[in-house]
């Protein structure tokens, strides 16, 4: 673009500047003085003649700030060029062109004009006349104009009008915006309304004048002032009527300044300030750089004008809005409405009577339609929707969602739904909402099959019948089921199958109730699926899910005397989740998962299943928490799996029929588990163990914590049974739990057993162990038959609270493995009361095979303060394996004279056993007993201080084997 303005300035030039003719030297008009003159221009253009007393002059001018129609700076290349020159140059033609680079984006304009000046000696008074074809590159249109001007030009006043009148293209509509906001109403099809702005620029016509006197000079520079009026006028704009004053300065003769300031309602005020450099000269005189520039010098100068075309940038706004857009298309939505006693073509103004009859206007048919309902009546048929409709009714407060955002409908909200008697088969993008529907027998109130983008919102679905009231069928996209909620009897509520292409469903604030049937299938299916309260009274199973990758998830469901499991729960992939709910007299299990991933059971009572609260067979990773679990027949909780689980803060209860295992927990591989805060309880009923875990391989670690296990009135099996069954690492912590027996009969209370050659570490702590009247096995066993291991028995409390209460031993640790073990029993606490209960043995240490063992029973506190015992610490090897073990036995409390036969410390070695042993700082009120079968060692630390160095206490070393100072 900028060359073509270039090729276009020089070849208007070019011409005039060849063809010029050899003029006489000049001589001053009369009335003119005479005036010596030093230099001139000669060695510019040579004296050739071409050119009289003026010559051509090129310049730059750069114009910054707003001015009238222009908004930034303005750059501008100059060339003036005379063409034809009087002989006595009092009169001068030219041609005057120009380049104009905008500021903003650089836009391009330009203007080329010729012209004609007549100095009037008379009068001395050059008088002028000029006419211009403009153009500008505004943005976001081109304009051109045809201007002109005249104009007075004196020795101190100066005036001149110039006019500019644009031709072509005078305006053009760049830009639209619609913003929400204001009223909304139908017309015909369509809906209109909230803010329509239309953007454009047009090019205005005008005339400026102005008029101005020369109030300073000098012999280097001139000051002149001007003022004058302006009136622009454009289509779509506001006529500009303003004034402007402008000062310029010449402070050479190449050399100018302008300063100007214009104001009117159109533009405001603006301010702007040029300088502009000519080269030669501003005047071009031949006669070089002149001072004091009498109305006859002024012949070659650029006419003073507007250089950019005078552009108004206008928002103008529809007082009716526009047309509402849908986003999906880009087009406006297309409204089909329908109202008691129409009869026409379903525009606002003539609506259809009745839903058939919209459904069966072929535009209705082409999709991309609202069919609006604004009756309150009843119809019954069988509705198809094509790709991208939406029924509604004006029932509920409507809103579509358009490119300005979420817009109400007007003549929504009269709060009373159509009632429709049949059914809806939904398209792609389809929106149904706002009526009541009623659905008898085999069919489906609602159908999708194939389609996707769904929303049905703010209905009412009463379906009875064997059929599916909702069915969704291999979904390509959501669907989503606001405020609708499903009241069905028999068949089944909702079908979802076959989705597998991660189609999301969500059903928000709306309920599904059924009675004498079931609620939900879901089979085959991916994406996200939410449900919200689930009812069922009898049925078989309430919801069903198999064979899916989805991710389901449950608020709330409420079941009674379902034949069978309530939830069912197979080959998920993806995760299940339920929130809540209650589960009445199930005729199975009430919540069955096999084969499945990510499950979480929590905030769930259970009442009285026919087998297991909650059963898991093959599933990885589970969460079953704040669940209460009443009266089951079988296990409370089972699950047999791998992976991250959680069974915590449960309450289970066996009130009248007895559990076989509150938690029972077989781990198949690789875990990580954590079994906490459950409360476990036995009332009246014969129950299993509390808690049993076992792990049959893998890596396991497993931590059982801060639960409260409770036997009452009849018998309990174990309280924690932990059996380890892997050859793999197995870390299992045993801490903070509360097991208690009262009246009734208990097991072990903790028993932890290794069976297989792994690797394992056993911390048992901090638990509470109570026997109220009533039998006890052994407070805590441990047995390793295989492995190695590390472990803690530590800081528990085992109590005995009645003079009939028979308690087995209180710690029991059976070394009877060839691996490496330490173990440590610790700052245990056994029966610290006054009552005559009965122990075997406080704690007891056998070890029956293997040669690395080490022990360390150390600052334990036994009978106290009373309590009937066999021995305080005993510890056995008679397994004939040559087993060795070295024990250090130090800071104990042994009473417990009034057991018969008691002994503070009973050790028995037999052939061919060995152990090494460290006895000092413990107290006894009976005696350390040490006795070494035949064939057997007991080697002891400090043997001849043995008893001073156990604060004085009785020993005695019995037997026919060897017991001597630790060589």
């Amino acid at each position: 673009m900028k060359r073509i303005y270039l090729a276009l300035l020089i070849s208007l030039s070019a011409p005039y500047s060849i063809s010029a003719d050899t003029l006489d030297p000049f001589v001053e008009p009369a009335g003119v003085p005479q005036e010596e003159i030093n230099g001139d221009v000669s060695e510019l253009f040579g004296d050739s003649g071409w050119f009289g007393r003026y010559r051509p002059h090129f310049g730059y001018r750069y114009e910054a700030g707003d001015t009238i129609g222009r908004i930034g700076g303005l750059s501008s290349f100059d060339a003036f060029f005379p063409l034809l020159e009087g002989e006595d140059s009092d009169w001068l033609t030219f041609i005057d062109a120009r380049l104009l680079l905008g500021d903003d984006n650089h836009n391009l304009g330009s203007n080329v004009g010729v012209g004609a000046r007549q100095y009037i000696p008379d009068y001395q008074r050059t008088i002028g006349a000029y006419i211009y074809y403009d153009t500008r590159d505004a943005g976001y249109a081109s304009f051109d104009q045809v201007s002109g001007g005249i104009e007075t030009l004196g020795d101190i006043w100066d005036a001149r009008l110039n006019w500019y009148v644009p031709t072509g293209q005078t305006r053009n509509q760049y830009a639209t915006t619609h913003t929400s906001g204001g009223s909304y109403k139908f017309v015909g099809h369509y809906l209109t309304g909230g803010t329509f702005t239309r953007y454009y620029q047009a090019a205005m016509k005008g005339l400026d004048m102005e008029a101005g006197a020369k109030f300073y000079s000098n012999e280097s520079m001139d000051l002149r002032a001007y003022a004058g009026w302006y009136h622009f006028q454009a289509k779509g704009s506001e006529q500009a009527w303003g004034w402007k004053s402008r000062i310029e300065s010449r402070i050479s003769d190449m050399v100018s300044l302008n300063l100007g300031v214009q104001n009117d309602r159109v533009f405001n005020t603006t301010v702007n300030f040029a300088v502009g450099i000519q080269w030669p000269s501003i005047t071009g005189l031949r006669g070089g750089p002149r001072s004091d520039l009498k109305a006859w010098d002024r012949l070659g100068e650029s006419p003073e004008r507007l250089r950019s075309i005078v552009v108004a940038n206008q928002e103008i706004q529809d007082s009716d809005g526009g047309l509402v857009i849908d986003p999906t298309t880009g087009l406006p939505f297309y409204f089909m409405h329908v109202a008691t006693g129409g009869n026409s073509d379903g525009s606002y103004e003539d609506p259809y009577a009745t839903l058939a009859a919209a459904f069966a206007d072929p535009r209705t048919q082409q999709g991309n339609v609202v069919v609006y309902d604004h009756r309150n009546g009843m119809e019954t048929g069988d509705f198809t929707l094509a790709n991208n409709t939406q029924v509604l009714s004006a029932g509920p407060t409507q809103f579509i969602t358009s490119t300005i955002g979420q817009i109400q409908l007007p003549d929504s909200g009269t709060g009373i739904n159509p009632d429709i008697t049949g059914s809806f088969t939904l398209n792609n993008r389809s929106v149904l909402s706002g009526f009541d529907i009623t659905t008898t027998g085999a069919g489906s109130s609602i159908i999708a099959n194939g389609v996707g983008n769904l929303m049905v919102s703010n209905n009412t679905i009463n379906h009875n019948g064997a059929g599916t009231a909702i069915s969704l069928t291999n979904l390509t996209g959501p669907a989503t089921f606001d405020q609708t909620p499903l009241t069905k009897t028999d068949g089944l509520g909702v079908s979802i199958t076959g989705s597998q292409n991660a189609a999301d469903v969500t059903f928000t604030n709306s309920s599904i109730t059924n009675t004498n049937g079931n609620a939900v299938v879901i089979a085959n299916s991916g994406g996200t699926i939410e449900f919200g309260q689930i009812t069922t009274t009898n049925g078989s199973t309430a919801v069903d899910i198999d064979d899916s990758s989805a991710n389901i998830t449950i608020a709330e469901l409420n079941t009674s005397n379902t034949t069978l499991a309530p939830l069912d729960i197979k080959n998920v992939t993806g995760s299940v989740t339920l929130n809540g709910g209650t589960l009445d007299n199930s005729g199975f299990s009430a919540v069955q998962i096999a084969d499945s991933k990510n499950v979480t059971i929590k905030n769930t009572t259970i009442n009285s299943p026919t087998t297991y609260g909650i059963i898991g067979l093959n599933v990885e990773n589970f969460n079953f928490s704040n669940n209460t679990i009443n009266n089951a027949d079988s296990d409370a909780i089972s699950v047999r799996g791998i992976g991250n689980g959680t069974i915590s803060d449960n309450t289970i209860r066996s009130i009248v029929t007895a559990f076989s295992t509150g938690i029972d927990v077989t781990l198949n591989g690789n875990a990580n588990v954590d079994i906490d805060n459950n409360t476990i309880t036995s009332v009246i009923a014969l129950a299993g163990s509390g808690i049993e875990v076992t792990a049959s391989s893998g890596d396991v670690t497993t931590r059982i914590r801060g639960n409260q296990i409770t036997s009452f009135v009849d018998a309990f099996g174990n309280g924690i049974d932990f059996t380890s069954n892997s050859t793999g690492a197995v870390n299992t912590t045993i801490t903070g739990n509360t097991i208690t027996n009262t009246v009734g009969a208990f097991g072990d209370a903790i028993t932890f057993h290794g069976t297989a050659n792994g690797v394992m570490t056993t911390n048992i702590s901090n638990n509470t162990i109570n026997n109220t009247a009533g039998a006890f096995g052994n407070a805590i066993n441990v047995i390793y038959d295989d492995g190695s291991a590390t472990t803690m028995i530590s800081q528990n409390t085992i109590d005995s609270d009645d003079l009939v209460n028979l308690f087995g031993t209180s710690i029991y640790l059976n070394l009877n493995t060839t691996g490496t073990t330490t173990s440590y029993i610790t700052q245990n606490t056994i029966s610290d009361d006054n009552n005559a209960a009965l122990f075997t043995d406080g704690i007891a240490l056998d070890v029956d095979r293997g040669v690395n063992h080490s022990a360390f029973i150390n600052n334990n506190q036994i009978a106290q303060s009373g309590g009937v015992f066999d021995d305080g610490i005993e510890i056995l090897m008679n397994n004939v394996s040559g087993a060795s073990a070295t024990v250090q036995v130090q800071n104990n409390l042994l009473n417990g004279s009034a057991g018969i036969g008691g002994r503070g410390l009973d050790v028995a070695v037999f052939s061919p056993d060995t152990i090494f042993m460290d006895v000092t700082g413990n107290t006894t009120d009976t005696a350390l007993d040490f006795f070494a079968g035949v064939g057997g060692t007991i080697n002891i630390d400090d043997l001849p201080n043995l008893q001073p160095n156990n604060n004085g206490a009785t020993i005695n070393l019995l037997g026919p084997g060897t017991i001597q100072n630790t060589p």
